[in-house]
């Protein structure tokens, strides 16, 4: 048994991986699996999951902080077990061991574990960050859920782009050739890119400027016609929406920021709608403003706070036109809403024996002379 635990897998100089080193990782990833588990009941039984720092469903940043130092622990003591059949082995010399170089640069081993303290620690900024934000930016009545999501990702950007660089001054890189060099790149492939280079920009300028938000519900003209859809997520490259018919459509940023669309949640919280209805020449037009204003004043959707109103449009071919015009929150099923209204008009109109005509075409034909 010891002879199979002491088969060397790998082995280089003194230093030697063998199956009994494999079992220790996987005992360790065991552990590490079940230590997780209690803790996570632990923290469900205290309640110390706080649903006010959940953020698009993930794991507040207590928890999150927990989970990577029970990890970085044990990626450490599993790298420390190495010793335990190698007793001559040299941390120091595996972690300048390097795999690669030129000139000043050079990936060594150490940078592994560089490259994860950095990733890690960014993560643990980005966490607090947002706590910090959404507690912030909670405390401001006027700051709703799509300003939230765009400094989450401003933050989410700027924190990562600086472990980048710290990462690339790590590995010895020289920042003002890289800098250089990018700057070249993006002229020389601008031109041919320019097309994706105008959807990162768009995404730049919708997290800055604000004026299309995660919850919105925008109307947008998409394959020749104008589709009512809510916004989910706001990305660098592209945008999600979702369509009333449940349907998620991934769109170009640059097409928000290009085409005209028309915000229904920008500005006022209610939106003026409307419902037109015809009819019969000689129907009592006081009866049908009074039964379309108690229609549509009726349903939950419609806003008290402005009034219901009938116009008479005009004398129209088949009837007398009018609508009734309301007020409601820009609702993303507000045809829904207003098929309710609808029905709501239909049966109070078979009350009252009033008719909708149907397109009608009257033609007079008159007797030709004789001899014409």
């Amino acid at each position: 048994m010891n002879n199979i635990l002491s088969f060397p897998i790998i082995r280089q100089g003194e230093f030697a991986l063998t199956i009994f080193n494999l079992v220790v990782f996987a005992v360790l990833f065991l552990c590490g699996k079940l230590f997780i588990r209690f803790i996570k009941k632990y923290f469900n039984e205290r309640q110390l999951t706080d649903k006010q720092l959940r953020f698009e469903g993930r794991e507040i940043a207590l928890w999150k902080l927990v989970k990577q130092v029970i990890w970085l622990v044990i990626i450490y003591i599993g790298f420390l077990s190495l010793r335990l059949n190698n007793s001559q082995l040299n941390i120091t010399h595996i972690l300048k061991f390097e795999f690669f170089r030129f000139e000043t640069f050079h990936i060594a081993v150490y940078h592994i574990f560089v490259i994860l303290a950095v990733i890690f620690i960014a993560r643990i900024v980005l966490s607090f960050l947002k706590v910090w934000l959404l507690r912030t930016v909670n405390r401001n009545q006027n700051v709703d859920q799509g300003t939230q999501y765009i400094y989450i990702q401003l933050a989410k950007y700027l924190v990562y782009t600086f472990a980048t660089i710290i990462i690339l001054r790590s590995l010895g890189m020289n920042m003002t050739l890289f800098l250089g060099a990018t700057a070249f790149l993006l002229v020389g492939v601008g031109v041919g890119l320019q097309h994706v280079f105008s959807m990162y920009f768009s995404g730049l300028l919708l997290l800055i400027e604000g004026s299309l938000k995660v919850g919105d519900i925008i109307e947008i003209p998409l394959n020749g016609k104008d589709i009512v859809a809510k916004i989910i997520e706001i990305n660098l490259r592209t945008s999600k929406i979702e369509t009333r018919d449940g349907m998620i459509l991934v769109v170009p940023n640059n097409k928000l920021t290009h085409e005209s669309v028309n915000n229904w949640t920008y500005g006022s919280q209610l939106t003026r709608f409307t419902i037109p209805v015809t009819v019969k020449y000689g129907t009592d037009l006081e009866l049908v403003k009074e039964i379309l204003i108690r229609c549509a004043a009726a349903h939950p959707s419609v806003s008290d706070q402005r009034e219901v109103f009938v116009r008479f449009l005009n004398f129209g071919n088949n009837g007398l036109e009018l609508d009734v015009v309301f007020w409601a929150t820009q609702n993303f099923y507000i045809e829904i809403h207003k098929s309710d209204i609808r029905f709501a008009i239909e049966r109070e109109f078979k009350k009252y024996d009033i008719i909708i005509p149907f397109k009608q075409v009257e033609i007079h034909q008159t007797k030709s002379e004789p001899g014409a």
